[in-house]
């Protein structure tokens, strides 16, 4: 049972971030790797905020609104003209990995490359029958409930969250209808730095950070999105949930050398087996060009 806990909480976090990176790719199609520069910069702007002295719930909102206007910086300055101009999806997917490294960089000058931490002195435990859960993994398990069943209300309940839902299916007659495509695509962008900084603020507070880490999550996040499924919305959420569980069992099992080997070895059985993913749907070819 422990062993499960353990996995649920982290593949919360994963969880957090594939959703991240699905807000941006349904509704615009960008394989936005710039995620991973918002990734690894939030945490540290929490870092400099506390360490001025600020309360550690202004540090937070801080960290985070700057994650949501960093991600509407990268929208506005290169993956919105490239939409203008037609731009492929691979023209996308190469600007944006060079916004990761151009971020990645300005980070590490600011702030160095030696790993840090948000957590100030040993975290507490709670202790249940036999079961050990750290603050830090009720950090995350309460911060991953919210947001993510928050985000399925907004989804099915709200206008916007219908809107953004019709905009990933057909963006051409979304737009027809008269809808503002380049709002919704700033909507879409918000989501993603706000879901962007939740993951990796709990994750700076459970094991620390540094300005390297960002494009390992997102890799981990692009799994979570292929196994739970592309087109959906909460497909990752269950992806994440399952990458979580299979990463412990392994660590627990055999050893954390094996993670990686564990997490693309499942990505290698679904791309060749169910490439749609769990709660994808198989859709005619032409249909998917």
């Amino acid at each position: 049972m422990q062993i499960l806990i353990n996995g649920l909480i982290s593949g919360s976090a994963i969880a957090l971030l594939a959703v991240a990176f699905q807000a941006v790719y349904l509704p615009t199609r960008v394989f936005f790797m710039g995620l991973a520069g918002i990734y690894a910069a939030t945490p540290f702007i929490a870092y400099s905020c506390q360490h001025h002295g600020l309360p550690w719930p202004l540090s937070i909102a801080a960290a985070a609104v700057a994650a949501i206007g960093l991600s509407w910086l990268f929208e506005w300055a290169n993956h919105a003209p490239l939409a203008r101009k037609k731009a492929g999806e691979g023209v996308h997917l190469v600007s944006s990995l060079g916004l990761y490294i151009a971020t990645v960089q300005i980070v590490a000058m600011i702030w160095g490359n030696d790993p840090k931490t948000l957590r100030i002195g040993l975290d507490y435990v709670s202790r249940f029958d036999g079961l050990v859960i750290t603050g830090a993994q009720w950090i995350t398990f309460t911060v991953g409930a919210v947001a993510l069943s928050g985000f399925a209300f907004f989804l099915r309940r709200s206008n916007l969250g219908l809107r953004l839902r019709a905009m990933a299916d057909n963006p051409v007659q979304f737009a027809l209808f008269g809808y503002n495509v380049n709002a919704h695509r700033y909507l879409a962008f918000g989501l993603c730095g706000a879901f962007a900084a939740a993951a990796s603020l709990v994750t700076a507070y459970d094991i620390g950070f540094d300005p390297h880490g960002g494009l390992h999550a997102v890799l981990l996040a692009v799994v979570a999105v292929i196994v739970g499924g592309q087109g959906s919305f909460l497909g990752p959420v269950l992806g994440g949930m399952i990458l979580g569980i299979l990463r412990t069992q392994v660590v627990w099992h055999f050893s954390a050398r094996w993670q990686e080997a564990a997490t693309f070895g499942l990505l290698a059985v679904f791309l060749m087996l169910r490439p749609q993913g769990i709660l994808g749907r198989e859709t005619r070819l032409e249909a998917s060009k």
